[in-house]
């Protein structure tokens, strides 16, 4: 039985989730079109029913209560996605200790630059404190000098070997040192995406000259080959039905970045124009089928 009816659960305390650049409302105004029931549910006060429940929780950990929900919901996206940190994932992490001469680049173990998860626990009790230092952080060169106690980054960090990175980097457990392996296109850096959703996807590639590659530093292309059999892996290993998955081809193997559950778009995400970059994405509802009765 196909789905009709569509339940997008959001945390209870991130009341700004509909006014946010998610990718997933740009598939929302596609399945909307197509006739389909989509509500939006905040918490898990009220519960609202439906044939297909999709979870867009902001944090690299899902909390106990709203996983035990997803949980006891009989058709859920992402049902198997609890923690995207990574931790989970990344198998090119560095301790002090550890054999390794190159560049390295310091992250957040956390999803986005830890700031979801931080917002999450600390909204409306955040210490004066770590308000100030928020506001320092802005500057990059200021950020380190906290890398041995901050939760949040702006701005990754890359140092030309682990002998420049500050030690308490290495005890923070908020951060993950790496070894920082780019994928080079000339003299340039490229970072692959691929945006996944049931048995449908999109895959771009961001290409510019900054090692930190960001969409307001780098030329999109678009790419219509699969990614390599290793990410394709990642991707069954975790359970992802929904999402993308950031990677580089660095000396000939496949590494993965990053995994995020909450996809976002650069500007407005309520535009004709990435409505219509998302369609094929909302072709993937057909991969979640009611159970039989």
């Amino acid at each position: 039985m196909a789905v009709r009816s569509i339940t997008i659960l959001i945390h209870e305390r991130h009341t700004d989730a509909q006014r946010r650049a998610y990718r997933l409302w740009a598939i929302v105004a596609n399945w909307r079109r197509r006739g389909l029931r989509v509500g939006v549910q905040f918490g898990l006060q009220e519960p609202m029913e439906a044939d297909l429940l999709f979870p867009h929780i902001d944090v690299s950990y899902i909390p106990g209560d709203y996983w035990g929900y997803i949980q006891g919901h009989p058709l859920a996206v992402n049902r198997s996605v609890r923690d995207i940190r990574k931790t989970v994932y990344c198998d090119h992490r560095l301790t002090r200790g550890d054999d390794w001469d190159g560049p390295v680049i310091v992250k957040t173990r956390a999803n986005c630059g830890g700031f979801g998860d931080d917002e999450l626990a600390h909204r409306g009790r955040r210490s004066l404190t770590a308000r100030a230092w928020s506001r320092i952080s802005r500057r990059p060169r200021l950020e380190r000098l906290g890398l041995a106690w901050v939760r949040s980054l702006r701005a990754y960090h890359v140092y030309p070997s682990p002998r420049y990175v500050p030690g308490g980097a290495f005890h923070n457990p908020h951060l993950v040192v790496e070894r920082f392996l780019p994928e080079r296109r000339g003299t340039d850096y490229a970072v692959r995406m691929w945006t996944v959703f049931g048995d449908r996807w999109i895959h771009r590639t961001l290409i510019g000259p900054d090692p930190l590659v960001k969409n307001r530093n780098a030329r999109l292309t678009h790419d219509t080959d699969p990614p390599p059999a290793e990410i394709v892996a990642w991707r069954s290993r975790l359970g992802l039905d929904y999402g993308k998955m950031d990677y580089v081809i660095h000396d000939g193997r496949a590494i993965l970045l990053d995994v995020n559950t909450t996809p976002t778009v650069t500007g407005s995400v309520r535009t004709d124009e990435h409505t219509r970059a998302a369609a094929p994405l909302a072709d993937g509802l057909a991969s979640f089928s009611l159970p039989s009765r």
